[in-house]
């Protein structure tokens, strides 16, 4: 008979140990970019210090910093040959944090398919004269900032550039909460609100991913809405996608909404001199 130590997990033991365990260094590990340029290295094998310290235009001590946080968070295991400290990637962290925060997901998604679905196959059942359509915009904005000042803007002071005439009701501010599962919301104060979208996928000062829901007037539909910060020039590419399942029309107006808030609000805001 085997022991309970070694006996498989249940489906509903394995979600409350990854509730359990703290991924808060992991998380932090992952938020800067050139320690998820050294995981990206080792994907293809380990290195040693030195070989990773030549693909990057910093020291070899800023490497060391760097990996000791990897190796502290469990994303890098080390192990010594001689002098030689090879580095080795351990995905196991990674693992976790897709189990925690992406397989729940997979249910709500494969729910509001199925759903779409239904109200797809009904109206072509009905007969019904109001089209469903999936309907995508896209644009590029210009924005003469570095992605890194454009990202702070984007999530840690949207309320100030995001334009008044959008709100749909009193609010006291909009807010992008910058994790996943965080929200997009209009903040009317005492508990009110109304949420726009939620975060389900993000990479700092890259990209960030949101799924929304929108009703009557506009819907009922489900939108989409990529955001991505390229390195342009001396500043930063917005790369706005926005794809719509549900009932459709009002693309170029569409188009020009998001025109106003991320290059009339969000532009506008970062360009700003300083002090204004």
């Amino acid at each position: 008979m085997a022991s309970l130590k070694n006996r498989d997990l249940t489906p509903e033991e394995r979600a409350a140990r990854l509730e359990n365990r703290d991924l808060t260094p992991v998380w932090g590990a992952l938020a800067e970019p050139t320690r998820r340029e050294i995981l990206d290295l080792l994907k293809d094998g380990p290195r040693t210090l030195g070989q990773l310290a030549e693909q990057f235009p910093v020291s070899r001590f800023a490497i060391r910093k760097h990996l000791n946080i990897l190796e502290a968070a469990h994303l890098v295991v080390v192990r010594w040959q001689g002098r030689e400290r090879w580095n080795f990637l351990n995905v196991i962290p990674i693992q976790t944090i897709y189990e925690r925060w992406v397989t729940p997901y997979h249910r709500i998604w494969a729910d509001r398919l199925f759903n779409l679905k239904q109200e797809i196959e009904g109206h072509i059942m009905t007969g019904s004269a109001v089209p469903l359509m999936v309907e995508q915009v896209e644009l590029e904005i210009a924005i003469a900032a570095p992605p890194s000042a454009v990202w702070r803007a984007l999530v840690d002071r949207t309320e100030a550039w995001w334009p008044r005439d959008f709100y749909t009701g009193p609010a006291k501010g909009f807010h992008i909460e910058a994790r996943i599962g965080g929200r997009v919301f209009e903040d009317w104060g005492d508990g009110a609100g109304v949420i726009w979208y939620h975060v389900f996928g993000m990479k700092p000062e890259v990209s960030l991913d949101l799924q929304g829901a929108m009703g009557v007037p506009f819907g009922p539909a489900m939108t989409l809405l990529h955001l991505e910060l390229a390195v342009h020039d001396s500043g930063t590419l917005l790369k706005v996608s926005d794809s719509t399942l549900g009932r459709g029309g009002g693309r170029d107006e569409k188009l020009e909404g998001w025109r106003q808030v991320f290059s009339d609000g969000l532009k506008t805001f970062v360009e700003q001199p300083a002090g204004h």
